[in-house]
């Protein structure tokens, strides 16, 4: 086996040429083989304010000395790209899904820190929906990792009706019980958000911008993007739960189309935060949630 592929940056690559090298890839729609280790590192990166005012008017965050915990993902995008737009990166990355993320703040960032961003991926899972990838992030402040997180992507697997009768292996997140809800929040997801998000995260999947790039990956019409609504809701939960070491873990369970009804449901347990987003109209999940206090 080839030895790793190493990315190295000074600062964040453009996003264009990945995309470009994405879009015309001939690369399957699944892994043939295993998957290298493919690792990169940002070597500085600095915080522009006014894109992230852009961020928090698109996401629904408040003004803060504080980054919002998902803030640092769309740091990191610029190098996810060049990894997964790599020669050795063995998949086409178009209308992949993303599934779950795990984010792990081991204190919170500032706006005016200044810092090393890494990321690499390795190898794959193979399960009944499909084939699973885990895409990993660091970034140091100095010596030290002050935020990571665990992108996992899934391939999906065209056999829906194989999918259904082995059942998949759903994303499983750890989730305080519920007692009471703490809050209770309807809103509709904004027709423009799936545009506004990518100009904002660097982050243009067809099956998010219109319901023609959706429908050409298997989607019937465009879907909200994972970490937009991630973000979202981390912003109306508040940012008493994320002022502090913490983990934050989701499993994004159903796609949310552009103009729908949801609801935002929180509870906390023993300083445990569970969180839900759902159809304003029945009990089906978006995602599923956690911010659980670290040490």
């Amino acid at each position: 086996m080839p030895g790793p592929t190493r990315l190295h940056f000074a600062s964040a690559p453009p996003i264009a040429p990945a995309y470009l090298r994405i879009l015309f890839s001939r690369k399957p729609p699944f892994i043939t083989d295993a998957v290298p280790r493919i690792e990169g590192t940002i070597e500085r990166f600095v915080v522009n304010r006014r894109h992230l005012t852009r961020y928090r008017k698109v996401c629904g965050d408040s003004d803060s000395s504080l980054l919002p915990i998902t803030y640092p993902h769309v740091l990191a995008t610029p190098l996810h790209l060049a990894l997964i737009a790599c020669e050795a990166f063995p998949v086409n990355l178009l209308g992949v899904v993303h599934t779950r993320n795990t984010i792990v703040q081991h204190r919170p960032l500032r706006v005016d820190d200044i810092g090393e961003i890494r990321a690499w991926l390795e190898g794959h899972r193979e399960t009944a929906r499909g084939q699973e990838i885990d895409l990993q992030t660091q970034i140091r402040v100095g010596p030290d990792v002050v935020w990571s997180e665990t992108c996992t992507f899934l391939a999906r697997r065209r056999d829906r009706s194989r999918a259904r009768r082995e059942g998949g292996v759903p994303a499983v997140v750890e989730v305080p019980p519920r007692r009471e809800v703490t809050t209770s929040l309807a809103f509709t997801v904004p027709s423009a958000v799936g545009r506004q998000y990518a100009r904002v995260s660097g982050d243009f999947n067809p099956i998010h911008i219109a319901d023609a790039g959706a429908r050409f990956f298997g989607f019937k019409r465009a879907i909200a993007h994972g970490m937009w609504s991630l973000a979202h809701c981390a912003a109306r939960i508040g940012d008493a739960a994320f002022s502090r070491p913490c983990t934050l873990d989701v499993a994004f369970k159903r796609p949310i189309v552009f103009s729908s009804c949801v609801v935002l449901e929180s509870w906390i347990t023993e300083g445990h935060v569970g969180f839900t987003l759902r159809d304003s109209q029945a009990e089906r999940g978006h995602l599923l949630g956690s911010v659980a206090p670290s040490h």
